[in-house]
């Protein structure tokens, strides 16, 4: 089973406990999350084991030190284990018991729970939760970074532009509004020509290797299929009917 994390572990006597859980209610209160042993611990578990985990899965430890406490195997042991893990130890002193000689720090005095909560609060600095929110959101910006890079690497290659210019043969002014039909391998694609006698077509990927053109519109007379490649533009020239002779227009 996956373990619990904690803002803080709670180190403290039974005997003091009436004194120690009006701090964990204001810690919680907080929107910190509190290793209890009295609340945290399920009955049946090996508590020694579970303790010693818990002082591993938090962020501090509260040493609640008081004459009660300072003979305390337990608590010696956890706030050792807690000096031993790198963990801060922040102690609350609820009477002038001084404290043992490897805690060296400033401790909190006086037994009113919402000032050490707030002295601990202060002490502690971002709750875990939000921790977690920014660790999330730090996350999915790493895995939406990576995801845009694969996509990056491996996006299809952009079509390729292809097009050119048809005109009139007698005029040699373009020609608007003639359907250009390409044939490129396996696809079939069509454009228009606009008033400049324009067209373009998007080639996919891979480039074929040739195009087959059918030009087509009223009044002119088709341009036969060409092949040609799709490397450069090609511009070509329409026939008006009426310059068609007679004996050239089909009939």
């Amino acid at each position: 089973m996956a373990l619990l994390r904690y803002d803080a572990f709670i180190s403290y006597s039974r005997q003091d406990a009436a004194i120690v859980l009006p701090l964990v209610e204001e810690l919680r209160s907080r929107g910190f999350t509190v290793f209890f042993d009295t609340r945290s611990i399920v009955v049946g578990e090996p508590w020694k084991q579970r303790l010693a985990i818990a002082v591993r899965a938090s962020r501090v430890l509260i040493l609640c030190w008081s004459q009660n406490t300072q003979h305390s195997e337990y608590v010696t042991f956890e706030y050792s284990r807690a000096e031993g893990l790198g963990r801060p130890v922040l102690p609350w002193l609820l009477d002038h018991t001084p404290l043992p000689k490897m805690v060296e720090i400033h401790g909190v005095s006086g037994t009113d729970p919402a000032l050490a909560a707030d002295a601990f609060a202060a002490r502690m600095g971002r709750r875990l939760s939000t921790w977690r929110v920014i660790q999330g959101a730090a996350l999915l910006c790493v895995l939406g970074a990576a995801g845009f890079a694969g996509w990056w690497t491996h996006r299809p290659p952009p079509p390729v532009a292809f097009g050119g210019r048809v005109t009139d043969s007698v005029t040699n002014l373009p020609v608007p509004g003639v359907t250009v039909e390409v044939d490129a391998e396996s696809v079939r694609l069509s454009a228009t020509t606009g008033v400049d006698g324009r067209y373009t077509v998007n080639l996919p990927q891979p480039e074929p290797k040739y195009l087959r053109l059918v030009f087509s519109r009223q009044g002119y007379r088709g341009e036969a299929p060409v092949a040609v490649p799709p490397n450069h533009d090609f511009n070509t020239d329409l026939v008006p009917l009426s310059a068609v002779a007679p004996d050239d227009s089909g009939k």
